[in-house]
């Protein structure tokens, strides 16, 4: 999509100099309301100097992008010359098709999903989307979501819907059993200056299907379960790359409240913290077109259940909602949920966590040109399987004195669709029940400790 403002014909005067707005057209439209486009647009007529008046002209082309229903937008800013002081603005519009068809490969968490979605932009002229995505994978087995959106009073930064969904998921890599979820609710998407909100309320059923080979612990969940929460997620990305980040930092911050009111039958509270750090110590250009590089990047993250009302361990989090810890993606040098507490070959998972990890990344002498990396690493975390109705002070203590730790080196193969590791690992504190993985362990997905 292109867009520009033009300003043809202001003349060089200072940028305090009296100046209003005296006409505006809309031109080039033919799906998208007139009031929809006035009531982004109306502000210009507030200006009274040149500053404020190419400020609100910038903030309509921003506006009108982010809506991104539009090819090409043009802002024709011309003197009037029969009123002093004033100018008259025009507005050339190319609206974007309605209909929108994509598919995509995303690999995430060990995981690779061929994703696909269809949909109507701008549907009763005011940047409505209706959507439908499906997902298909090796653990998600099948996933669709259909959803409706509308700006919120006209704003390209907030953004309100409803949406249903359902998947088909295998969780047999930790845990003997595959589930099935459908949840229905509503969604509100916001943009400030810090970054990214989103909040929903959501009614979800579930229906958890224990495999032959599971413990009785995933056994006694067997069955259907509801749940009702109200989510939110506070995302700052500031990262030079998502893949495979030199430069900037990220902070991630996700909460959840379920059953309010008493609904459903799962009553917690879960909170959890993403963050990272990178800091480039070398960037240099070698004669072969590649960068000689080095970095250093660090991440911590944390995630704890506590307890609201009345605690109630029988309607606690259940084997869908606990987290677990250790694999290619965590804490390296162990099996993907291998960290903690087991019932047989099933993770019994936990309800407090933490984990960090300190990389350094460096690229690979000749092959500077390739994107492929050089690191070395030392992970560590742990997890404790209860905390509703511990003391925090317990908990944290808790966490604080059984620790587990791993180093290791290896090759990162980065694309922009994923970044795959090759590693091996050295497993140096663990307990009797984790399931170290010395030696060499494969990793593909976004986010590494």
């Amino acid at each position: 999509m292109s867009t520009s403002v033009n300003d043809t014909n202001i003349p060089a005067v200072p940028s305090e100099a009296p100046l209003r707005v005296n006409a505006l057209r809309i031109l080039g439209t033919a799906a998208t309301r007139t009031s929809f486009l006035n009531s982004i647009t109306s502000n210009v007529f507030e200006a009274n100097n040149t500053a404020d008046v190419l400020k609100k002209v910038q903030q309509i082309a921003d506006q009108l992008q982010k809506h991104d229903i539009f090819d090409e937008i043009k802002i024709y800013v011309d003197s009037n010359k029969d009123i002093a002081d004033t100018v008259d603005v025009a507005l050339h519009l190319k609206e974007k098709d309605r209909s929108v068809f994509q598919t995509t490969v995303n690999i995430g968490n060990n995981q690779a999903e061929l994703n696909g979605g269809i949909g109507i932009r701008n549907i009763f002229g005011g940047a409505e989307s209706a959507t439908a995505n499906f997902a298909f994978g090796n653990r998600t087995r099948a996933s669709v979501e259909g959803n409706l959106e509308t700006p919120f009073k006209g704003n390209a930064n907030a953004r309100i819907g409803v949406f249903v969904n359902g998947s088909i998921r295998d969780h047999s890599q930790i845990n003997a059993f595959n589930e099935t979820s459908k949840a229905t609710g509503i969604r509100f998407r916001g943009i400030t200056p810090y970054g990214r909100h989103e909040i929903s309320y959501a009614f979800t059923h579930r229906d958890v299907l224990a495999l032959s080979t599971a413990s009785s612990a995933v056994r006694a969940q067997s069955g259907r379960n509801q749940k009702q929460s109200i989510q939110h997620s506070f995302v700052r990305d500031q990262r030079d790359n998502a893949i495979l980040p030199t430069q900037g930092h990220f902070i991630g911050v996700y909460q959840e409240l379920a059953g309010l009111g008493g609904y459903g039958d799962a009553v917690y509270a879960k909170h959890e913290l993403n963050a990272s750090c990178h800091h480039s110590l070398i960037n240099s250009r070698n004669n072969l077109g590649g960068n000689a590089s080095l970095s250093i990047s660090a991440t911590v993250r944390a995630g704890l259940f506590s307890s609201f009302g009345e605690p109630d361990r029988s309607r606690g989090p259940t084997v869908s909602d606990k987290f677990y810890l250790g694999g290619p993606l965590s804490v390296r040098g162990f099996k993907t949920g291998g960290i903690g507490e087991r019932d047989g070959n099933d993770a019994v998972g936990g309800e407090g966590y933490w984990a960090a990890g300190v990389s350094v990344i460096s690229s690979v002498l000749g092959l500077e040109q390739l994107p492929i990396k050089a690191h070395a690493f030392a992970n560590a975390g742990s997890i404790v399987t209860h905390t509703r109705g511990v003391p925090l002070e317990d908990t944290v203590k808790a966490l604080a004195e059984t620790p587990r730790a791993s180093v290791g080196f290896g090759l990162i193969f980065h694309h922009d669709i994923a970044r795959i590791e090759a590693n091996y690992c050295i497993p140096l504190r663990y307990t009797s029940t984790d399931l170290p993985e010395p030696k060499l362990q494969f990793g593909f997905g976004l986010n590494f400790l």
